[in-house]
């Protein structure tokens, strides 16, 4: 496992084997008591406290409660093939076992013990000071603002600016920095989806983790893995995927086979132990490489101390805990269960809709890229986020490729294929990806997202019909939403179909578009009103 969590490692062990020692047990088919937890308590027996040998193994189980009986006795449970009793009661001396009060989890025990122990696991040649601290904030400020530019939360920020990052960097310089409780609600397009939006002082924290260690990260991934990486985003993950598979089938002359790959649940399946293993991992094995542009080691170039604090402080938090809900609970009605945050088991799962979280899948994901690379020799492989296609004329591998991915997702990432979305199909039937349709020579937009961007349209519409809307975030909600439907559909040929939806809308009274639809901005008069709002 490496040097990296040796210490980290032995700790843990040390409390799994106290566990362990504490609910021993003797195996044995039958008989077993049901508790109305989900505890499964055996008939272990126990150990005789004359002579120390096992007696009634099989047939009777006897296990500690916390309350003493006299000086010399205590109750335990008692139970065999036709009997329980709950109040037995025998000398202290006798060896039975200790009832768990639940079963054991390997993933909290990590979690609680990496937060609650924070070891300096790595040591490095730099150690930042408060003046190039706060410089790094700075920089983490100016990019966390660019997408924030009005947003009430940004601009509250920025009325007392310096004090604010000033106050971010001594808490971070002295590692007592808090994360405040998250916004949730739901995304409907372009699936149903649960968001965690940080405050935005939140944001800067993972701006500068992901300014910090991206650098080192981006030397580690594939070239054909899409999701947030520079020049890498969806549109080139369509091009990319249509040159696969013009390569592949010689042009469209020879029928080949896409094996559609999906992970079940893959954001709530994240394991943050094995996760925050990979990191250091990563960190550690670089640790004496040049990064021969600044003609010096990573471990001159990062404070891996401080790193390591940002990563637990950023990766184990809880992201439901004190949280505020926008919507009310029957948006997420029949919403599953193992999409949600808020049924995730401790240790599992990470949110959507955090900069740090769309590298952490990444981060997460490598091994198996490289995996398929490597190993399974996939020559036209590539992935965004939980989805993969793997791409070959031999459809016979691809068959037999698939309980190969099968069992390593779950040996070494504890993920799931989804039964359904994983199948093989023919480059010469449609073959959708990211939001594309792609047919011999030439793409389309996919029905689902023209009509999602129609039930937009007339939603916004009801909005802005009557009175406007007193609440800015309308305003700015509605002109992103716009400009993530417009921004998508200009790489299609679809102006006819937006000079349908929008050439006689009532939306032009509040959004003026650019040629051909590329991009929607304010009218004049809506933004001198929004302005005037800003600063009143």
């Amino acid at each position: 496992m490496g040097r990296i969590l040796s210490k980290v490692m032995f700790g843990c062990m040390a409390a799994m084997l106290c566990i362990q020692f504490a609910s021993a047990s003797v195996k044995s088919p039958a008989p077993a008591f049901k508790e109305q937890s989900s505890n499964t308590t055996v008939a272990s027996g126990y150990r005789n406290n004359s002579s120390g040998g096992l007696n009634n193994v099989g047939s009777n189980g006897n296990y500690w409660s916390a309350a003493p009986a006299s000086a010399t006795n205590a109750y335990n449970l008692n139970f065999n093939a036709g009997n329980v009793n709950p109040l037995n009661n025998n000398n202290r001396a006798n060896g039975f076992s200790v009832r768990p009060v639940r079963a054991f989890n390997w993933t909290e025990v990590f979690v609680s013990f990496v937060m609650n122990y924070p070891i300096d696991m790595i040591d490095s040649a730099l150690h930042l000071t408060r003046d190039e601290l706060h410089e790094l904030v700075v920089q983490a400020y100016l990019d966390a603002r660019q997408n924030e530019r009005n947003k009430i939360s940004q601009l509250e920020f920025e009325l007392t600016l310096e004090d604010n990052l000033w106050e971010i960097t001594d808490q971070l310089f002295r590692r007592d920095y808090k994360l405040s409780p998250l916004i949730c609600f739901m995304i409907d397009w372009p699936t149903r989806r649960e968001v965690f939006a940080p405050a935005f002082r939140d944001r800067i924290i993972s701006h500068l983790l992901f300014n910090m260690i991206a650098p080192l990260f981006e030397r580690t991934f594939i070239y054909d893995t899409y999701s947030c990486r520079k020049g890498k985003g969806t549109d080139f993950g369509i091009e990319r995927f249509q040159h696969f598979v013009r390569s592949c089938t010689d042009n469209y002359r020879i029928e080949a086979w896409v094996l559609q790959l999906d992970v079940s649940g893959f954001f709530m399946s994240i394991n943050k132990g094995l996760l925050y293993e990979n990191i250091c991992g990563k960190l550690e094995s670089y640790r004496d490489v040049y990064d021969w542009s600044r003609g010096k080691k990573w471990s001159e170039l990062l404070d891996y101390q401080f790193v390591d604090y940002l990563v637990r402080l950023t990766l184990f938090r809880n992201p439901v805990e004190n949280c505020r809900r926008i919507g009310g609970l029957e948006k997420w009605e029949g919403f599953p269960e193992s999409k949600s945050q808020f049924h995730a088991p401790l240790g599992t799962g990470i949110i959507i809709g955090d900069l740090d979280s769309q590298l952490e899948q990444n981060i997460y994901m490598s091994p198996f890229d490289h995996w398929m690379k490597r190993e399974q020799k996939a020559k036209y492989y590539c992935r965004y986020v939980d989805d993969g296609r793997d791409i070959d004329r031999d459809r016979q591998r691809l068959e037999d490729t698939i309980p190969e991915v099968q069992e390593f997702l779950w040996r070494e990432l504890r993920l799931k294929l989804h039964p359904t979305k994983t199948k093989i199909v023919s480059t010469n039937h449609n073959l959708f990806w990211l939001g594309s349709c792609s047919r011999p020579y030439r793409t389309y937009c996919t029905h689902t997202a023209i009509a999602s961007f129609h039930s937009l349209v007339a939603k916004l519409e009801d909005t802005f019909s009557c009175e406007l809307p007193a609440s800015l975030d309308l305003y700015y909600a509605g002109l992103s939403s716009l400009n993530s439907y417009l921004g998508h559909f200009r790489h299609y040929k679809e102006f006819k179909m937006l000079e349908a939806a929008l050439g006689d809308s009532p939306l032009n009274n509040v959004f003026n578009f650019t040629e051909n639809y590329g991009k929607a901005v304010f009218t004049d008069s809506i933004a001198t009103m929004l302005k005037s709002q800003n600063y009143a």
